[in-house]
């Protein structure tokens, strides 16, 4: 069978063998090795290329979210009490948790540091300061050594229903996390890029211990992963 991918405003169809499935892990020289593969050994001068892991797929498995192979380094604050980020309720960027699988409102984090610029455009000119959490995103090109490849930029913080794919498939990523020296999920909590929708200064992020979704204000320290979105035709087997 084969999967179907969406580009340029049209659908079109990938062959099977291209698709992508949770666990492979991506290269920056374009290759790509299946999960199902890694009872293979993996070469060091191949392994030292691995820069993220696939954490969901949609669209017959033509395009797929992965996890970067690094998540922060210490927990960060979402945004720091007395920031605008803190006292402002974004509303465009809410989500809503309905039961362990459905989420409603925002389900697409790629935009969320966008929309932020949009309501803040003052104080997202410092994410250092005023935005930690999104800092890492915004900076995790450089900090993972993908500077000078096609894989620098377009890292962002998940929505929740994003950073809860990846706690739903855990096993199965850190699996291929593991084999390529990448960072143990563990049961840290996780910020999303998503407003908490009852209370201004609260976000929410995922108990990657049990799977739980919490509020939590923003000022609290978590930790931080970094997804991005491919299309399986950019990698070969």
């Amino acid at each position: 069978t084969s999967g179907t991918s969406k580009a340029s405003g049209t659908v079109k169809v990938v062959a099977a063998e291209k698709c992508f499935t949770v666990g492979d892990i991506l290269f920056t020289d374009g290759t790509r090795i299946k999960a199902e593969k890694l009872q293979y050994e993996i070469p060091d001068s191949q392994i030292s290329k691995a820069f993220a892991v696939i954490t969901s797929v949609s669209y017959g498995g033509g395009t797929g979210k992965a996890v970067g192979l690094q998540r922060s380094s210490r927990m960060l604050q979402w945004a720091p009490s007395g920031t605008i980020g803190y006292s402002t309720n974004f509303t465009g960027i809410q989500a809503y948790y309905i039961n362990s699988t459905t989420f409603t409102g925002d389900i697409d984090g790629s935009d969320n540091w966008e929309y932020i610029c949009s309501i803040d455009p003052e104080g997202t000119k410092d994410p250092a300061t005023n935005y930690p959490a999104f800092n890492f995103a915004l900076t995790y090109g450089t900090q993972a050594g993908l500077t000078e490849t096609d894989y620098e930029t377009g890292w962002y913080v998940p929505s929740v229903a994003e950073l809860y794919d990846v706690y739903t498939n855990k096993e199965v990523v850190q699996t291929s996390l593991n084999a390529v020296g990448g960072f143990t999920l563990g049961t840290s909590y996780y910020w999303s890029s998503c407003q908490y929708a009852s209370g201004d200064s609260f976000a929410s992020r995922v108990d990657f211990g049990n799977g739980y979704v919490y509020s939590g204000n923003k000022y609290y320290g978590s930790n931080v992963l970094v997804l991005q979105a491919f299309n399986a035709e950019q990698f070969n087997n």
